[in-house]
């Protein structure tokens, strides 16, 4: 027993110098928009749409430790659990061309506004005839931009995120065949077929794609549609 009560004295000490390590947890903000050269937002989907990369500069230096997060359909994007610290930010893997990244000191809340060059825009016109879907649309290409291969009229029931991973029912017009400068002349219609039903409300858009890396499309803006 006297033993057991000699190492328990000894223990105390050590018990009692033990700290708990406590660290800061990530709480400032980034937040803002990409908008077009005409100052209207980027029209986008969510997810897929775009990202945001921040790198931390350390000691002067970028470190090659990105962190990335998705923005929204409307052009914004907040991100809430950033450490404090000095950042270089730039939207990436978007249907936009590069853009050049900013270095900024996040303490508190940044906000932050990159103008973005589209590959393509969507001027179109979508209604409905009886149980059919018309769209009528065309399309401008940015100089520089790849070549135009494809168009798609989707359609989402009930669902306003209606874009390249949310759709329920789509036309596809393959481009590729057709030189840019005929496809930026032309003014499309497209349809897709006994696919409105009464009592649904749906939301469509055109999607363009203009070849780039990443695969992504352009998008006209979302029409609701309530039958």
């Amino acid at each position: 027993m006297k033993k057991i009560a000699i190492l328990i004295s000894a223990l105390i000490p050590l018990l009692c110098s033990c700290t708990v390590d406590t660290y800061d947890t990530p709480s400032e903000t980034l937040t803002g928009k990409l908008v077009c050269p005409d100052g209207s937002p980027l029209i986008t989907e969510q997810p897929n749409g775009f990202k945001i990369r921040l790198n931390e500069v350390v000691g002067g230096n970028v470190t090659n430790l990105p962190q990335d997060f998705w923005g929204r359909a409307d052009g914004t994007f907040t991100n809430t659990k950033i450490f404090k610290g000095t950042y270089v930010v730039q939207p990436i893997e978007g249907a936009f061309f590069a853009v050049d990244p900013v270095e900024v000191d996040i303490d508190g809340t940044m906000e932050l506004t990159f103008e973005v060059t589209p590959f393509v825009t969507i001027a179109a016109s979508i209604t409905a005839s009886g149980p059919d879907l018309i769209a009528k649309y065309r399309i401008t290409k940015a100089p520089g931009a790849g070549n135009i291969t494809t168009a798609r009229l989707l359609l989402s029931k009930w669902n306003p995120n209606v874009g390249m991973n949310r759709t329920d029912y789509e036309a596809v017009r393959d481009l590729s065949k057709t030189d840019d400068a005929t496809v930026t002349s032309t003014t499309y219609t497209d349809s897709i077929r006994d696919c409105l039903e009464a009592g649904v409300t749906y939301y469509a858009r055109v999607a363009v794609l203009s070849s780039n890396v990443a695969g992504r499309y352009n998008l006209s803006e979302v029409v609701k549609i309530e039958m």
